[in-house]
């Protein structure tokens, strides 16, 4: 399909008006002359026929007697000059005296029922001529007495032929014209359009210097004037946002260098209270009472979950720097799920949820396989916390070249409305002054980083019989 351009529209529409226009006026020039000197013919030729009729009252017999014969009068030097075709004379409907082309005189319908009568009629040649009746002023019409006089209009016809180039050129220099005009006025109206165009289209891919500069004093000018207005705010905003950007990046860097050097000293003194409560448990020391491993137990607990909490900032720290980077092997998928559910294992029988792995034999997939790891560990970690009662379920499968991760719960599922919350760092679903379960918000969206950073996809969905689970593919290896 042809798209025409509003230049190409405005261009065409006004050569097509200037055309018609043009074609107009050759028409109606051309039929204006042409009623014109029909006009002054019309006039000659009732002159011609007043003047026959007049004379025709004394050929007719009288009384006395016909006194001459119309070979002696005008009307034959008329007819003999080519002034009129032919020349009848009527007496009571009868045709008294003919003369000239009366071939021409075809027989009327009717009664004459007015004193002068004019028709325009045409040769079979196709030329033109008057066909008039008049009333001898001496009858009365009940006697149909008349002269009929066929008058030619060989000279409009001529007149017509000869002005007709005139005319043909005068439409032609008037389409040049008007074709001429749409040019300008397309460079004059259509112009500044496309600049406007080209402004709005360096604005949309980032110019912000972009600006329209018209030298009309109409619409245009004032439109031009506004979108510059427009561009200045938006140059002036942009420049804003940048100051402001960078500000918030460079406190962002603060803040991650802050979360890293922090993590880092805290894990210096977590390492050693971790140490000595499992030398306590192992009873270097000595035996401890029950009641003494249950202190020591709790405080262990405490020390993993605080340790699991600064590994989780220290690797969306380092996310954020990007410098983290999948190093892809080919990587047996049930030795890294056997590696999770060994991680997590203390945190699930402290409360007693039991962890059931199915993963397919022989598969293989392409990843980092600590990335991989920490994946599932922090999947195992997100479901273990949600849950209260039930199981966790790890699955793999093959998938159109792809290896297929899911976990499931039992535990209370995400709350309506916070779908978009769950992948956020620093996010949690549900109502954030609750704390009913420990946790900063960054185990999922480490995950998702990871899993995208592979090459792969992570979603969740409501589990069959309450719950949720997270899927992830990853692609799929090949065993050697």
């Amino acid at each position: 399909m042809i798209r025409f351009t509003l230049r190409r529209k405005f261009i065409l529409a006004f050569v097509g008006l200037a055309l018609l226009f043009a074609a107009t006026f050759g028409t109606l020039a051309l039929y204006r002359l042409r009623e014109a000197l029909t006009g002054q013919v019309q006039i000659r030729a009732k002159v011609v026929a007043e003047e026959l009729a007049r004379e025709s009252s004394r050929f007719l017999a009288t009384p006395e007697g016909q006194t001459e014969t119309p070979q002696s009068s005008r009307l034959t030097r008329r007819l003999v000059a080519g002034t009129v075709l032919y020349a009848q004379i009527i007496k009571d409907g009868r045709v008294r005296f003919t003369d000239g082309q009366d071939w021409l005189a075809t027989p009327t319908e009717g009664r004459l029922t007015q004193p002068f009568v004019m028709v325009r009629r045409v040769t079979p040649a196709g030329a033109g001529y008057l066909d008039l009746f008049r009333a001898i002023p001496e009858y009365t019409l009940e006697r149909q007495t008349y002269v009929r006089v066929g008058f030619p209009l060989t000279e409009v016809d001529a007149a017509i032929r000869a002005e007709r180039p005139r005319i043909a050129l005068a439409s032609l220099l008037m389409a040049a014209a008007g074709i001429g005009a749409a040019f300008v006025l397309q460079r004059a109206i259509v112009d500044p359009v496309y600049r406007m165009i080209r402004g709005i289209r360096d604005l949309r891919r980032g110019d912000y210097s972009a600006r329209v500069t018209m030298r009309t004093t109409d619409e245009l000018r004032r439109l031009a004037d506004e979108f510059n207005a427009m561009a200045d705010a938006i140059q002036a905003r942009d420049a804003e946002l940048a100051r402001v950007n960078e500000a918030l990046q460079r406190a962002n860097r603060i803040k991650d260098e802050f979360s890293a050097a922090m993590s880092h000293e805290l894990k210096t003194p977590l390492h050693a209270i971790r140490a000595y409560a499992q030398l306590l448990l192992e009873g270097i020391d000595g035996p401890l009472a029950e009641a003494q491993r249950r202190d020591v137990e709790a405080i262990l607990a405490a020390g993993d979950h605080l340790h699991h909490l600064i590994e989780g900032i220290l690797r969306y720290s380092a996310l954020e720097a990007g410098a983290l980077e999948p190093r892809i092997a080919d990587v047996d998928a049930a030795a890294v799920i056997e590696q999770a559910r060994k991680n997590v294992a203390h945190l699930a029988r402290s409360k007693g949820l039991p962890i059931e792995t199915r993963a397919a034999d022989n598969l293989v997939v392409r990843a980092d396989e600590t990335m991989l790891r920490q994946i599932l560990i922090n999947l195992l970690h997100n479901a273990i916390k949600y849950t209260t009662q039930g199981e966790i379920t790890l699955t793999t499968s093959a998938q159109n070249a792809h290896v297929l991760f899911s976990v499931t719960d039992t535990g209370q599922g995400i709350p309506p409305g916070h779908e978009h919350d769950v992948f956020e760092p620093f996010r949690r679903a549900g109502d954030p002054s609750r704390r009913e379960v420990d946790g900063i918000g960054l185990g999922l969206a480490v995950a998702k980083r990871y899993v995208e950073q592979q090459g792969g996809r992570i979603w969740f969905e409501p589990a069959d019989g309450g719950g949720t689970t997270f899927h992830f593919t990853l692609p799929a290896g090949t065993r050697p």
